[in-house]
């Protein structure tokens, strides 16, 4: 029995599409796997001050000065767990930028700490 080209192209594309989503899944996933947020990261006064300022200054531009009205949709901290904002925050969504090339992950952790933080008002 002889493979046609279709056969071959066909047998290529599946596996190539399984072989990205697999990739992409992966990637998604290990952003805050390769995070971990103890209570005293998220709970000190300095880190929460370095994400309120870092706020402010780009996050604030779309979503207002306390997450809303802005352009962007409105935050609810209450609903989210920390390691999904900086999710969020690293990897982008929509049209929301990834801000991982311009803070490093320090930064983006305390801008997730800030959020998450009863200093936060929405």
């Amino acid at each position: 029995m002889e493979i046609t080209l279709f056969q071959r192209v066909t047998t290529f594309l599946i596996a190539f599409t399984f072989l990205m989503f697999g990739h992409l899944a992966i990637s998604t996933f290990s952003v805050a796997a390769t995070v971990k947020f103890t209570p005293e990261f998220v709970q000190n006064p300095d880190n929460i001050a370095a994400g309120k300022k870092i706020w402010l200054k780009q996050c604030a531009r779309c979503h207002g000065q306390h997450a809303y009205p802005g352009k962007a949709p409105k935050l609810k901290p209450s609903k989210y767990k920390i390691e999904f904002v900086y999710k969020r925050v690293t990897k982008g969504f929509r049209g929301m930028p990834a801000w991982k090339k311009k803070y490093n992950k320090n930064q983006r952790m305390s801008v997730s700490a800030y959020i998450m933080s009863p200093k936060f008002k929405n």
